[in-house]
């Protein structure tokens, strides 16, 4: 079972929050958000394959549809509870498969930075050969050289001006990782092997949340182009902040998410 932890609402709640991580990432980025977002609503971190305390086999492949079957096993214990489940970037491709694929039944979707795959074909065969050289960096040159050049990629570029404590934390989480994991992780679920899932989104009726920031020009646009293909589904824009919202601006991100809950409650 994937690895994950729980945390109890300090109020009564019957909402649960199911937060998922990005790449090379773990649920200890989340760990400053829980004193705040437990205040409202229980929320539960998972571990995804590949990363932080996960321990799924590598003779197995982590195909998408076996890490929608990994959180079907992980919230068949939690079905009291009304689910929304939140993904941030890598964490947000699985939970959009997981809102159309998955058996347990989700109250709402959050989605943070994220795509619901690559429509071209071309791009996606493209994607997949990045992916593989990635993961081949990962496993030849090792961490610590994948981690330098992947923190230089323009889409993390607004993390430049974090706080020295912060960006710490940061690198001390990814250099946590296990390259060998890491890079199966890039060959079998990377955004090369994800489904294209654009045709499937009108499927999606459940409340859905979109958040991108201002100065992550690409996933602006694609939150925008979400919105319109999920019907009730509403976004944010926030200001100043680029990939990685809850980072970047941490109280904002816990100001978004327990306002989306609060409405929820109220509906």
């Amino acid at each position: 079972m994937l690895y994950h932890n729980f945390y109890q609402s300090k109020s009564s709640s019957k909402q649960l929050l199911v937060m998922l991580h990005g790449f090379i990432s773990d649920g200890r980025t989340f760990d400053n958000h829980i004193d705040k977002l437990t205040e409202q609503t229980n929320v539960l971190v998972i571990d995804l394959p590949g990363h932080g305390k996960d321990e799924t086999s590598m003779d197995i492949e982590w195909s998408f549809d076996y890490i929608n079957q990994a959180l079907n096993q992980v919230l068949s214990e939690y079905q009291q509870y009304q689910l929304y489940l939140f993904g941030y970037s890598m964490g947000g491709r699985v939970a959009l498969y997981y809102a159309l694929h998955g058996s347990i039944e989700l109250a709402g979707l959050i989605l943070e930075s994220t795509s619901p795959g690559i429509q071209s074909e071309e791009d996606r065969i493209e994607r997949q050969q990045v992916d593989a050289a990635r993961a081949k960096v990962l496993e030849i040159a090792g961490l610590e050289i994948f981690v330098n050049d992947w923190e230089r990629l323009p889409l993390f570029q607004s993390q430049y001006n974090l706080e020295k404590s912060v960006k710490k934390q940061i690198r001390n989480n990814r250099m946590s990782q296990d390259p060998h994991r890491l890079a199966k992780a890039l060959r079998d679920y990377g955004t090369g092997q994800m489904p294209n899932l654009w045709s499937l989104l009108s499927q999606i009726d459940i409340s859905t949340y979109i958040m991108a920031g201002e100065l992550d020009a690409k996933f602006v646009k694609i939150a925008q182009k979400l919105k319109d293909s999920i019907v009730n589904s509403r976004k944010t824009i926030v200001s100043n902040v680029g990939h990685t919202i809850h980072v970047e601006d941490s109280t904002e991100f816990d100001t978004m998410i327990l306002g989306f809950l609060k409405e929820e409650q109220n509906d």
